[in-house]
């Protein structure tokens, strides 16, 4: 590790030199552990691996800051990386065939910690995609992560910072030193606050389907999608949650936020 900023928790405007130096770093390629609401996340710019044609990119090698996600982590490259996104727009810009209660959803609950899967766009290249094709987006409710997305002009791909089988960290201090040591730069924001993950929701059955539980209850899920008419609504009334378990989830979770001075055939990380 090169660099650590230490930051105020629970700042609402991030420092200009915090964001400027981290985003150039993640535009570089590089792998920045983040302190998220949640839990602390390592992460990387969508942009520096996707390159000028999304559809043509290429799985970066072993040692770059995409591939050092997985290394680092201990982690299968079947296992998909969520994308932090700016807002609902982007629901159109990385996913397609967006189905109406996913954006209201997005209007409901973003930013904050609902992870939604979409079918992913020609944006989102392939290496990054599920075997199903799909996509995990999630608009963060930290006001870091929001600016460096803002500063950078790219999503994010992040995932919870620890080692297989390990818990992720809900403070600096709980960061793993292998972690620390893998990472390129890191923001310390002292301790998290909020320890709950976010609720993965897909639609790719055709119907809401909560692939995971998290800080927002499948009852306020499937009340706001029971207000949503579709094509396929017979009722306004709320229907019972379709919940998997964690072996057929399909994609990890995307929770984040700081402060700053699946197919079947996939495994999921479920550490946060």
């Amino acid at each position: 590790m090169q660099t650590v900023f230490r930051v105020p928790v629970n700042i609402e405007r991030p420092r200009a030199l915090v964001l400027v130096h981290a985003a150039a770093e993640l535009c570089a390629g590089g792998l920045v552990l983040l302190p998220t609401e949640t839990v602390y996340g390592i992460g990387v710019a969508v942009k520096a691996f996707a390159g000028s044609d999304a559809a043509t990119a290429s799985m970066p090698p072993s040692h770059s800051g995409y591939g050092r996600i997985f290394s680092l982590k201990q982690r299968s490259l079947q296992q998909t990386v969520p994308w932090l996104v700016s807002g609902a727009q982007d629901l159109d810009v990385y996913g397609v065939n967006v189905d109406p209660r996913a954006r209201a959803l997005a209007q409901a609950f973003w930013p904050g910690a609902l992870t939604i899967v979409v079918q992913a766009s020609a944006a989102v290249p392939t290496f990054m995609q599920a075997s199903d094709g799909t996509v995990a987006l999630r608009a963060s409710a930290s006001p870091v992560i929001q600016g460096l997305i803002n500063v950078s002009h790219s999503p994010l791909a992040v995932t919870s910072a620890n080692t297989h089988g390990c818990p992720a960290p809900s403070s600096f201090d709980e960061v793993e030193p292998v972690i620390l040591a893998g990472v390129d730069m890191a923001i310390d924001a002292g301790a998290t606050p909020c320890h709950e993950a976010s609720t993965i929701v897909s639609f790719e059955t055709g119907e809401p389907v909560i692939l995971r539980e998290g800080a927002l209850s499948s009852e306020q899920i499937m009340s706001c999608c029971a207000r949503v008419c579709t094509p396929n609504t017979t009722t306004h009334a709320p229907r019972a949650a379709q919940i998997h378990a964690p072996a057929s989830q399909s994609h990890a979770s995307s929770t984040s936020v700081i402060g700053t001075t699946a197919s079947p055939s996939i495994s999921i990380d479920t550490s946060r």
